[in-house]
């Protein structure tokens, strides 16, 4: 009687054995396949490539903004520039003019 219950035990921790391997391997291989997807899905590259394209045009727009102040400041240096010249050719030409 031991002997057929050693062989019973012995049954059931083979049959316990090979659905833990059964089991083992559907999940090795779920995500082996959930990995591949993963691998596969290129959803994250449209949004990379949208923030790319939504950080270009804001740099963009701040280089432009940029370039408008200091053609605002060249053109004030310019205007600054040209009243000096002019009162210093006034003041010479009173000189000049003996005025």
């Amino acid at each position: 009687m031991s002997g057929s219950l050693v062989e019973r035990i012995e049954e059931e921790a083979r049959r316990v054995i090979e659905e833990a391997r059964e089991r083992a391997k559907r999940i090795v291989e779920d995500a082996e396949r959930r990995a591949r997807e993963i691998l596969e899905d290129r959803s994250y590259l449209e949004e990379l490539e949208k923030e790319k394209e939504r950080l270009l045009k804001e740099a963009e727009e701040r280089a432009r903004e940029i370039l408008n102040e200091a053609y605002g400041r060249a053109e004030e240096i310019r205007r600054r520039a040209m009243e000096k010249l002019d009162s210093v050719a006034e003041k010479i030409a009173r000189e000049v003019a003996g005025v």
